[in-house]
């Protein structure tokens, strides 16, 4: 429905314009064709799309930061039942990296799909992402809404031999009953290892699509650039046009004379195209002539602004505050808290819409391995992020880099104080530790004294120490 914002032409139509005549029937779109632009949004993550490259860098952080915090899911049995708290703390450690992807590109491309299956050619469980952009066809139930049918099409290069490469299309159909692969190639030059399948589907599991702010009866998610995916290409535009104008506009020279052809003799110029302003170290020039320099002071004055307008803007619209970019925050402290109070909640949110696919994922998981050593089948488990009484030392190592990733952002531009960071230690990991704030800011201290004791020279190391050094235990150390 068109309406006049500004109240510059009369209207007719009601004054809430968030209301429209009611229509019937309602048209509702369950294709769910509309894919993710994997191309625009894996380029703007790693700043290689042509047309934005010069805010490609502010896409980073809006999916990283927010990353870093999540840490992982670590599931645990609804009853106690320590064979699979074991076989579920594999899984975590087995798979902490690709968890860590999952996330970045559920963010980044909208829907990033989980299928978990048995690789019986190496003997072991495999969780195969599948691109939002492979999937073709979702066919859903009209009563429940569920999802009964997957296809998925994709074009694979695959090289089948030294400086010997083939283009096979792959059509692949998933449903709770049975697996189809179908391929198609040149005949004479596919592998005998690409043949067409269709087998059984025993456990009915079929890929799990991880949708970011998906709507309630949507499949597919969105991609949280789509709020700032506008500003980037203005930011780059702006960006630009303003180094265009200044690699164009070099400084001029002016150039008062009375005869010019004489002044170019003077100067050592058979004529004015000989002049190279970058070279000239020497003018010389009569009483009655004068050289000057031009450049445009302030000229760019009006693109910084325009550039500093459209990043607020992208930070805001991004829902990650602006702590999270690097930047030193402003304002008193309560505003500080109040930021990473918003990055906290915001990071808890990402975690809360994953965790009904995550309980899918490692109950197939566990479905798949147990048929395969004959086991009982998978029981029902609970989700919890960032346990970390529940996983091994090297899980909790992975957890504490990517936390320590985020923290980074916030330390390097002075965005929080160490009382700040203790608090949001305790808000996203409260079953971590039970240190207090001193113990906390030691710790903080110790870690700074190690950090620069390894990178220290031998010297320095001593002095760290409070060891005495001489010439002679220099000579033989070099030795």
């Amino acid at each position: 429905m068109a309406f006049d914002w500004f109240g510059l032409r009369k209207t007719t139509e009601a004054a809430d314009v968030t209301k429209q005549p009611r229509r019937t029937p309602k048209t509702r779109d369950w294709t769910d064709d509309y894919q993710a632009n994997a191309d625009l949004t894996r380029a703007l993550y790693h700043n290689t799309y042509p047309g934005m490259k010069l805010a490609g860098g502010l896409a980073f952080n809006p999916i990283a930061v927010p990353v870093w915090f999540m840490g992982l899911p670590i599931p645990s049995p609804v009853t106690e039942d320590q064979q699979t708290q074991d076989d579920l703390n594999y899984l975590v450690k087995k798979f902490a990296t690709k968890i860590t992807q999952l996330h970045v590109q559920s963010h980044r491309d909208g829907t990033i799909w989980v299928w978990p299956r048995w690789s019986a050619r190496a003997g072991r469980l495999v969780w195969e992402f599948i691109q939002d952009d492979c999937v073709s066809d979702i066919i859903r139930d009209i009563d429940s809404g569920d999802i009964i049918e997957i296809i998925t099409d994709e074009q694979i290069l695959i090289k089948i031999a030294q400086n010997k490469t083939i283009n096979a299309t792959r059509v692949r159909s998933f449903t709770r009953e049975k697996i189809t692969i179908k391929w198609s190639a040149d005949a004479a030059l596919i592998p005998g290892e690409l043949i067409d399948v269709t087998s059984r589907n025993p456990l009915g599991i079929m890929p799990i699509p991880f949708a970011n702010n998906a709507e309630a009866d949507e499949v597919r998610g969105e991609s949280d650039y789509s709020r700032i995916i506008t500003d980037l290409k203005d930011y780059h535009d702006i960006d630009l046009a303003c180094s265009t104008m200044l690699a164009k506009f070099n400084v001029k020279m002016i150039q008062e004379v009375t005869d010019v052809d004489k002044w170019t003799s003077n100067n050592g110029y058979g004529t004015i195209a000989d002049i190279d302003i970058q070279n000239v170290d020497l003018i010389i020039n009569m009483p009655e002539e004068k050289t000057t320099f031009a450049f445009p002071e302030r000229a760019n004055e009006a693109y910084d602004a325009a550039l500093k307008r459209k990043f607020q803007k992208i930070v805001e619209s991004s829902g990650v505050p602006e702590i999270a970019w690097g930047l030193k925050t402003e304002g008193n402290r309560a505003s500080v808290e109040e930021s990473m109070g918003v990055l906290i909640k915001f990071v808890h949110e990402k975690q809360a819409q994953k965790n009904d696919n995550y309980k899918r994922l490692f109950i197939a998981s566990l479905q798949l391995m147990r048929r395969a050593t004959l086991r009982d089948s998978a029981p029902e488990i609970n989700i919890n992020w960032n346990d970390l009484d529940a996983v091994s030392d090297e899980v909790r190592s992975i957890i504490f880099r990517n936390f320590s990733q985020g923290v980074s952002a916030l330390v390097s531009g002075a965005g929080a104080t160490k009382e700040q960071l203790f608090k949001m230690w305790q808000s996203m990991y409260p079953r971590a530790t039970e240190t207090d704030f001193q113990e906390f800011k030691i710790g903080l201290s110790d870690m700074a004294a190690l950090n620069q004791w390894k990178n220290a020279n031998y010297v320095e190391a001593l002095d760290f120490t409070g060891e005495e050094h001489d010439n002679e235990t220099m000579d033989n150390n070099e030795e």
